[in-house]
């Protein structure tokens, strides 16, 4: 990685160095009041205390433990300092956790900017350096001892007490990480509410079906029109909007069409179509009822014309984005269909060898660190994994991406520019949203467009085949490189941010090419015409004067 630190002499942001400016953190408390118009409840559906968020400190820390708390053999019990700490970061993260959704879904634009997620997304990043730093303690104290522990979508740090403290873990209760159970509670919710809107949808239908049945005589009558007047219609709402589907029994050819009923209203004897009516009624609730589930991530897969991309990858300490820091990040570009520039370099050197640039070009490589109480504590998986040892990134060389305003400006430019590519791109997309100044606004506003290689390769990689490990499918970044020629087989993915981006857009081209030839993917019967890709598209209604 030599020229990782040429490509951070480089980076504009150095300048950050002789100073922060945090005033943002408390101006964006200003929004306040845009957020309580609408958001009243949490992710836990609890009601949000918009004066306790008022009241926090983000620029100078929201926990209740100083520096000197942090040191074992301090004054006040650690104990108690973490279970303050705990609920405070339980209670922020679940009006994180909201923000989100509110933001897209708020039509009208009440809520003008991202700021206060972002902020309170950053405060929440230097509370949890805080708790893990007094876990540390309460270790060195002598009273229990942290295992990391998988609790089904999650992997969270474990208390026990530790032998010779006269503590047992009932007496830990109270100072376990809850991460897990929040967690795993919300995808609960969220599974039994899908449920909740397929089943209200399906006896929308049945009463559409049923309704059309009961009033077969009247001819004029469409389908949403005979229905009863609460349940008839899904025009106008939401799902109406995003699916561009009404409910319309027009399938059926022995169904009179809009046209047919203009020009004669009896198309259809009254007999013929009182049968044919039922019978597509029946046929179309079975077919309704037998479709497959959508796989959400097909909004994410590229079009025929793709062309010019920029792919990117970020390493970061942890998963969570409100409370993980960005420490790696790389992207470069290429073109899917026309030459790649000529007038640029095609010797880059990566941190693997035998990569080879090909056609890529204007690669960058930038370096991010981490708060000194973030290195201080360490990450021996991050070690392992990426090779990046976070407790060395600290200091001038390594500024924090989430206090370095030119950096994530820079960033976003590039992001709207064309559209970005990034594999499993959800997560870079949540980074993207706490930690770049601008980045939700112009998402929200459509000039963000993402393509995401995962989707790629489990609908239209044959290789990817279902196995006990992976039920759907191997579709990791390093398995999805080696099927399509971009890994070698005897090696394996660098967990470097050029590194992986190079190897997910070469394996992208070597696809497409592939899925052209064979008139499959978007060359295919469902593929899309145009760049593809998954976009904020807004639905405004016409005003009719």
């Amino acid at each position: 990685m030599g020229s990782e630190q040429e490509d951070n002499q480089q980076n504009p942001n150095e300048n950050n160095a002789n100073g922060v400016d945090r005033a943002w953190l408390t101006k964006a408390k200003e929004t306040i009041g845009q957020w309580a118009y609408i958001m009243l409840r949490d992710a836990d559906d609890h009601d949000i205390d918009w004066d306790w968020v008022r009241s926090l400190d983000l620029e100078h820390g929201i926990g209740v433990a100083t520096a000197a708390d942090l040191e074992p053999g301090a004054a006040i019990g650690v104990h108690d300092l973490l279970k303050a700490d705990l609920e405070i970061r339980d209670r922020l993260e679940a009006i994180i956790a909201k923000m989100s959704m509110v933001f897209m879904r708020d039509f009208d634009r009440h809520i003008k900017t991202y700021e206060l997620p972002r902020a309170l997304a950053y405060a929440d990043r230097r509370l949890t350096d805080q708790i893990d730093l007094l876990r540390d303690r309460g270790v060195a104290e002598g009273l229990w001892t942290v295992t990391d522990e998988d609790r089904e979508r999650v992997t969270v740090p474990v208390l026990h007490a530790a032998d010779g403290s006269g503590l047992t873990d009932d007496d830990l209760a109270d100072v376990q990480d809850r991460t897990a159970e929040i967690v795993n509670a919300r995808a609960e919710k969220r599974k039994a509410d899908r449920e909740k809107r397929e089943e209200s949808r399906h006896e929308r239908r049945m009463a559409l079906f049923e309704a059309d049945e009961k009033h077969y005589g009247s001819v004029e009558a469409g389908p949403d029109e005979s229905a009863p007047a609460d349940s008839s219609s899904d025009a106008g709402s939401p799902d109406y909007l995003i699916e561009g589907q009404p409910v319309i029994n027009d399938d059926n050819p022995a169904v009179p069409n809009v046209e047919q009923e203009h020009v004669d209203e009896t198309a259809v004897p009254e007999m013929r179509y009182e049968k044919s009516r039922h019978a597509a009624a029946e046929h179309v609730a079975a077919r309704a009822a037998a479709a497959p589930k959508d796989y959400w991530r097909e909004v994410y897969l590229p079009g025929r014309d793709v062309d010019n991309v920029m792919g990117i990858d970020l390493e970061t300490n942890g998963t969570e984005p409100y409370r993980a820091y960005i420490i790696d990040v790389g992207f470069e570009y290429m073109n899917m269909k026309s030459s790649r520039p000529t007038q640029l370099p095609d010797d880059y050197r990566y941190d693997k060898d035998y990569y080879e640039s090909g056609d890529a070009y204007d690669q960058h490589r930038f370096s991010f660190g981490v708060t000194p109480e973030a290195a201080r504590h360490g990450n021996e998986f991050i070690i392992q994994l990426t090779g990046i040892d976070i407790s060395q990134r600290t200091g001038a060389g390594f500024p924090l991406f989430d206090e370095d305003p030119a950096a994530q400006a820079d960033l976003l430019r590039r992001l709207t520019t064309q559209p970005f590519v990034a594999h499993m791109a959800t997560f870079e997309h949540s980074f993207f949203m706490l930690n770049v100044a601008g980045y939700a606004e112009a998402y929200r506003n459509g000039h963000v467009t993402i393509i995401d290689t995962l989707p790629m390769s489990r609908l239209w990689d044959e290789g990817s085949v279902p196995c006990e490990g992976h039920p759907d499918g191997d579709n990791t970044l390093d398995a999805y490189a080696k099927r399509q020629g971009a890994l070698r087989e005897d090696d394996a993915e660098r967990h470097l941010g050029l590194e992986d981006t190079h190897i997910m857009l070469l394996a992208m081209k070597h696809h497409l090419t592939q899925l052209k030839a064979e008139a499959r993917g978007p060359w295919g019967p469902g593929g899309k015409a145009g760049v593809g890709g998954k976009r904020i598209v807004n639905y405004r209604r016409r005003r009719r004067w």
